[in-house]
């Protein structure tokens, strides 16, 4: 009877630890403010350094959902909501500043996915998708407001590809595919309307 009862003793006592150990690697959640006025809610920093926060709320207006910092400065958001109504999903900000974002929603209904933003501001997206229709694919917008794109398809059935977008206005497409078969090369669109190029 003894020798049961110390058993059982040393049983309860061994779970008593484990969940004292498991305890401190997840630290209760917290809320805070930091001095600029950004608010942490449910905020849990684990061993290894690494903090979740469940949501923060920057003065701007800008808000972040299920946020994980990692110790060597790496940022995982699963969802952020900006002050302009744009949402960004699946964030991720390396310790350089370039963002990785899954998919971003724009108050325009313009869609874009997998997009990287480079610290100088380079902007690439795997496609951006149209309230009207059109998408581009293979997109590139420098920091002086070019913009490229891999291919472009409109409403229309219309295909442009290799299109170059300069920031005074002129255009160039590499090739053209019209849905009566027509194909058009080394098109240039002038600001003043003027085209150039040679058809087939």
């Amino acid at each position: 009877m003894v020798m049961k009862q110390m058993f059982i003793a040393v049983s309860l006592l061994l779970a008593f630890c484990v969940g004292c150990d498991e305890g401190q690697d997840r630290q209760l959640p917290q809320d805070r403010q930091l001095r600029d006025g950004t608010k942490l809610f449910g905020t849990r920093t684990l061993k290894d350094g690494t903090e979740n926060t469940d949501r923060v709320e920057l003065p701007n207006g800008k808000k972040e959902f299920d946020v994980t910092e990692l110790p060597d400065g790496t940022m995982k958001a699963g969802r952020i909501e900006l002050a302009n109504g744009e949402k960004q999903f699946d964030v991720t900000r390396l310790s350089d500043g370039t963002q990785q974002v899954g998919r971003a929603e724009l108050p325009s209904g313009e869609k874009k996915f997998e997009v990287t933003i480079s610290p100088d501001g380079t902007e690439k997206a795997g496609r951006i998708e149209f309230l009207n229709g059109a998408k581009k694919f293979d997109v590139t917008r420098l920091p002086n407001g070019t913009e490229k794109a891999g291919r472009v398809e409109l409403p229309s059935r219309e295909k442009y590809f290799d299109l170059t977008a300069l920031p005074d206005g002129t255009v160039k497409i590499g090739r053209i595919e019209l849905p009566n078969g027509m194909k058009r090369f080394d098109v240039t669109i002038l600001p003043d309307g003027t085209v150039k190029g040679r058809g087939r």
